[in-house]
């Protein structure tokens, strides 16, 4: 019968060195971070200590969102939202999270709904002034746009009938775009984002 010895165990003094040379399983830590990086099974011959970084007693295993940290003598746990991302409670920019720990005070996990949004303390709630006002930014962009192609075209038939040459189409669409841009001219870009915009002419 065949009998398979056990590696014999190292023994190490207060001091941290190895007395009795022999096999211990050591735990590593990021020597920036502190993070748990694993453990490794290794033999240390007398005289020698555990490798820097590196120590003797196991972290507690831990579920996700958390992560395993040494800090001095001891393991602790903080949360770890790692790769989630993060929203601003000031303007909603998105971040994403790249350090261990508690997330900054000025940023959320909750994601806003839309661009109108607005931080009250616990949620996001919709800002309806804020909507509006970006309804009728939108809104006078196009009445300017639409009064300057108006104004464009008013021009060009004004030259024609000034100088007598305009033909009685030209006549009639001259008429038609003074009254589509006074149309226009009406548009209250306040009502945004309910406007009824007279049909622009072909």
């Amino acid at each position: 019968m065949k009998y398979q010895l056990q590696p014999s165990a190292a023994v190490l003094n207060d001091a941290g060195l190895t007395i009795t040379a022999g096999w211990v399983v050591i735990y590593h830590a990021d020597c920036i971070t502190g993070e748990y990086l694993g453990s490794t099974h290794q033999y240390l011959p007398v005289g020698v200590g555990v490798p820097a970084s590196s120590y003797l007693d196991a972290p507690k295993s831990v579920k996700d969102g958390k992560a395993i940290v040494r800090v001095g003598d001891k393991w602790i746990y903080p949360t770890d939202y790692r790769g989630k991302k993060i929203y601003s409670i000031k303007n909603g920019a998105e971040s994403t999270v790249t350090e261990i720990g508690d997330i900054p005070a000025s940023y959320t996990l909750l994601k806003p709904n839309s661009e109108f949004d607005a931080w009250d303390g616990e949620k996001w709630v919709l800002d309806e002034n804020k909507q509006h006002q970006h309804y009728v930014a939108v809104a006078i962009a196009q009445k300017k746009q639409l009064l300057s192609e108006a104004t464009t075209q008013i021009d060009y038939l004004q030259d024609a009938i000034d100088t007598d040459i305009a033909t009685d189409e030209e006549k009639v669409l001259y008429t038609a775009w003074k009254k589509y841009r006074a149309l226009l001219n009406r548009i209250d870009v306040d009502a945004a984002p309910d406007i009824e915009w007279p049909e622009k002419l072909q």
